[in-house]
Order: C-alpha cells, then structure tokens, then sequence
C-alpha cells in the first residue's frame, strides 16, 4: 500500500525497496525513505544531500514532547507530532513534505 501511495504522488520520480524501507524519489540528491515494522515501529524520512532534514518517527527517546514516542525533526529540532501510524497518515506526511520542499526551495 506505501509504494502506490508514494507512486500516485507527481512529484516522485521514481520508488525503490532497499532492504526493509521503500525510497521514493523526487531527484537524485533529495528522497523520502520509509521504514515500518508490523510491531509498529515507524520512520519516514526526508533527505537532501545525504541529511535526514526532516524526519517522524516513534523511537522512544524524546520524553520531552507530549506526543510522546511520536515527534518529528526538523532541521535538529525536535517537535510534537500529529502522526501515529505512518501507513495510516502517509497522506499527511506527504503533503508536509511537498510544503516543505516548496518552502525550502529544494526542488
């Protein structure tokens, strides 16, 4: 279900399987990869240059959001998020990440 929601999206150009994620790209140096476990374990990733510049994910380790395990990167700050299951809110995270590309001008 994740590779034909990334591949329905215009703006990626093309989706991969490297071992246990899925990479969808937008252009050479710039790609979402996508992991998740059926224990429910998640993490989706925007990189640019080899950098994850904006990230979710559920790795218990910042108990200072309220979200908690759920938060997002940002350019090495830590938020809140409003995403709990990334099969589920892929759709929400795509259309941040097309905002923030926009605003970043990475494209």
């Amino acid at each position: 279900m994740i590779v034909e929601i990334l591949s329905q999206r215009t703006e990626i150009k093309r989706v991969t399987t490297i071992g246990t994620k899925i990479r969808a790209y937008y252009k050479d140096n710039l790609f979402i990869d996508v992991y998740w476990s059926k224990s429910g374990r998640y993490d989706v990733a925007l990189i640019y240059d080899n950098r994850r510049i904006l990230c979710w994910d559920n790795a218990p380790h910042h108990r200072e959001v309220s979200t908690f395990p759920h938060h997002r990167h940002e350019f090495n700050r830590i938020y809140d998020s409003d995403v709990e299951d990334a099969d589920k809110d892929l759709g929400k995270i795509l259309d941040y990440i097309k905002n923030f590309i926009e605003k970043e001008k990475l494209l």
